[in-house]
């Protein structure tokens, strides 16, 4: 029933398989696999928003027009947007700031992805926005870009927010 540890005296004996006992051992650390995920999350994201701003870049937005109505800001009133090179500039900005928070978060540096995740979020009301008025414009068929891009921006956005990720910054 008892065994005796050279080192340490009288211990009493563990079944074989079952390790220490608890509270015993500094506690494991947490995986760092959420934070990668994340910032993996976070740089499709800023990959989306370089391709959509690129595509609109070369022969200004209007030539492919299932990608314009995608791009941040372009379901703005007319009074706001102008031309849509304001568009143009704001998606490949978030594009960049996104890509700068991603290798923060691939720093592992808490505060990033609580910036990341309240910008993912604004954007994300920006697309609910955009999707609401492609449907009553009558703009039905246009909706899967803008819906994709909601989708992976909300994704990301959640994903940021989880306690895991949260463990796996420190």
């Amino acid at each position: 029933m008892w065994a005796v540890h050279p080192n340490q005296g009288w211990q009493p004996r563990q079944p074989p398989g079952y390790g220490p006992p608890p509270g015993w051992g500094p506690p494991p650390k947490p995986s760092t696999a959420p934070a990668f995920l994340a910032g993996g999350l976070w740089l499709l994201v800023s990959v989306l928003c370089f391709v959509l701003a690129g595509l609109n870049t070369a022969d200004g937005v209007g030539q492919t027009p299932r990608a314009a109505v995608a791009l941040i800001g372009i379901m703005l009133p007319p009074g706001i947007v102008g031309n849509g090179d304001a568009v143009i500039a704001a998606t490949y900005t978030a594009g960049g700031v996104v890509l700068l928070l991603v290798v923060l978060l691939f720093a592992r540096l808490g505060f990033a992805r609580w910036i990341a995740a309240a910008l993912g979020f604004l954007v994300v009301v920006y697309y609910i926005f955009a999707i609401v008025r492609l449907t009553t414009f009558h703009g039905g068929t246009f909706i899967i870009v803008p819906g994709v891009a909601l989708l992976l921006w909300l994704a990301a956005s959640m994903v940021s927010v989880l306690p895991p990720v949260g463990r796996a910054m420190r």
